[in-house]
């Protein structure tokens, strides 16, 4: 697979990523469609292996959270198409939702509020738009609930005019409301100034107030709607971690009528849901599933491949190999520009197989999953079932002991995003690095792969997934992130292999690749270490190509004469 990827036409040298990658994709034409990069072929394997395994195991043998697993996936696969128009009833029934898109806009009884339209979609997992609600528990009685800034570098994708020409053709609105043509004339501009709000000074430490001196009205409303409490407590506090951002906000809201921030507010709740639900193929549909029950298909795919856990100890070492020298190799910097927090990280920084614990997973998953009960005939209810469960578990997670104390079990808010490829997880508040069962199969880890094989490329892996602790440090562009990632994080996996290799295991390898020199040796690795990153839109080409060209053991390893000529400047 390595050498059919290879394009003789570009020089290593100078182009590396179209090198290694450049025919990857000719090579996948059978299932092209399916997948278009490595990360997403690894996805689409295991979801075969998964698909299979729901039908070949009878339901008696299969523990109630496969059971949910298997209704999640079979609704899908058998509701031919996600429709918001039908997606928007369900909630109508299900919820008592009244929509602000089908309101007249001189309806009498009907209150054009963003605020409690965000808290009641909140529930559902939406929490980008506006605000971004959090809660942090003292005990299991008190709770201080923080509304922040919404994280727009990350998480905003503007609406555009093709969309709302869908929305228009696919959801009929009554007469006397406003059109999505006309909505889109206010959208276009007023997402502009959203994004350009600019918080010149961050906050180094929320601001605590209380209820009662919150300075919006909007605020209290939001908070009203969402704890769902006849009486709120005007003492009560709740934190605030950007306030400028709060007052720049306030100022832009007030420019706009009250029913088109609502019907606004709608139409990104509908383009978060739209976006989640790809389900045009069987591949899609276990993504979908896999997404939003992930520690479940963890559970089957680990007992599908029990051979991982034999392999965990190898795993860990590599790991620590590869933490020690990325360690080291940030301490080289004697010009202060690696900021001191990255060393602090790195210190503490560990790393879990697989996403749920080791021991009495099944009984946990069991009591984790209790509550949920889903229908193989009824997608649209599934879908917003496993929305509510999450948020449900995230405000109330007191109320689920063993799992807050095994935090290698209950290690994140859940995201709502069809994740489409494997790849690994870092979670911030435990600084965990998660390698997803998945990510061990072939071409990146098989326990009878050769060690070059898997320390170039599970190893690099590790290497350049640690750097994910420091995105969006302050003062540290993420830019730069990701290029330190791909030169230390190569770096690391090469050194910490090559360091050990001994001469009779490098005779060995030269003898069996055929080869006649260390240098092909070290050719091989390096392609190996980057094939992970092959994709058809070339996304990584600029990160690769940097690695390489600042890696004097590439450079020696390729005899890139002009790269050595130019390191004298």
């Amino acid at each position: 697979m390595l050498m059919n990827s290879l394009d003789m036409d570009y020089r290593p040298c100078s182009n590396f990523y179209r090198y290694a990658c450049n025919k990857w994709y000719d090579q996948q034409k059978e299932l092209g469609e399916n997948y278009t990069s490595v990360a997403e072929m690894l996805n689409y394997d295991v979801n075969m292996e998964l698909i299979e395994y729901l039908r070949n195991t009878p339901e008696t043998d299969m523990p109630g959270f496969v059971k949910l697993v298997k209704d999640f996936y079979v609704s899908c696969h058998d509701t031919s198409e996600f429709t918001l128009l039908d997606f928007m009833h369900l909630m109508e029934r299900e919820d008592n939702m009244k929509w602000a898109l089908f309101t007249p806009d001189d309806s009498k009884d009907f209150q054009f509020d963003w605020s409690s339209i965000s808290a009641m979609f909140r529930k559902y997992g939406f929490n980008n738009i506006f605000l971004s609600e959090s809660r942090a528990y003292q005990d299991a009685n008190r709770v201080t609930p923080y509304l922040n800034m919404p994280n727009y570098k990350e998480t905003f994708v503007h609406l555009i005019k093709f969309q709302m020409e869908e929305y228009n053709r696919t959801i009929p609105l009554p007469r006397n409301t406003m059109s999505f043509e006309d909505l889109w004339k206010l959208i276009e501009p007023f997402e502009n100034k959203l994004r350009k709000i600019k918080v010149e000074q961050q906050q180094q430490q929320p601001k605590i107030l209380k209820f009662q001196e919150l300075p919006y009205p909007w605020m209290q409303s939001y908070l009203k709607a969402l704890i769902e409490s006849q009486v709120i407590d005007p003492n009560m506090e709740v934190g605030i971690d950007n306030m400028a951002y709060m007052k720049a906000l306030d100022s832009l809201l007030k420019e706009y009528d009250a029913k088109v921030l609502v019907r606004y507010m709608e139409i990104r709740f509908l383009q978060d849901a739209d976006k989640f639900n790809k389900r045009a193929t069987k591949n899609e549909c276990m993504t979908t599933t896999k997404s939003l029950l992930p520690m479940a298909v963890e559970w089957i795919y680990e007992q599908m491949h029990p051979e991982i856990v034999k392999e965990m100890p190898k795993i860990e070492q590599m790991f620590e190999n590869i933490l020690k020298n990325v360690n080291k190799s940030l301490h080289m910097d004697v010009s202060e520009y690696i900021p001191k927090e990255f060393f602090g990280k790195l210190e503490t920084m560990h790393m879990k197989v697989g996403m749920i614990p080791q021991e009495n997973a099944k009984d946990l998953l069991e009591s984790y999953y209790a509550d949920v009960k889903l229908d193989a005939h009824e997608y649209y209810r599934n879908f917003v079932k496993m929305l509510e469960f999450y948020y449900k578990l995230e405000h109330t997670h007191f109320d689920y002991k063993n799992f807050a104390e095994d935090k290698g079990f209950f290690f994140k808010t859940p995201s709502y995003n069809f994740e489409s490829s494997i790849r690994p997880i870092y979670v911030p508040s435990m600084n965990l690095m998660i390698l997803p069962f998945g990510l061990f199969r072939p071409p990146v880890y098989h326990e009878d792969f050769e060690d070059i094989f898997k320390q170039s490329s599970l190893a690099t892996i590790m290497g350049m997934g640690m750097f994910d602790a420091f995105l969006s440090t302050k003062d540290f562009p993420n830019e730069d992130v990701k290029k330190l990632a791909g030169v230390i994080g190569l770096h690391a996996a090469f050194e910490v292999f090559f360091s050990s290799l001994q001469s009779e295991e490098i005779s060995r390898y030269l003898t069996m690749f055929g080869f006649t020199s260390l240098h092909e040796l070290k050719q091989m690795f390096f392609l190996n270490a980057i094939h992970y990153k092959c994709e058809w839109y070339s996304g990584d080409a600029d990160i690769v190509n940097f690695a390489t060209s600042n890696l004097s053991d590439f450079t020696e390893a390729y005899d890139c004469k002009l790269n050595n000529f130019m390191r004298m400047f």
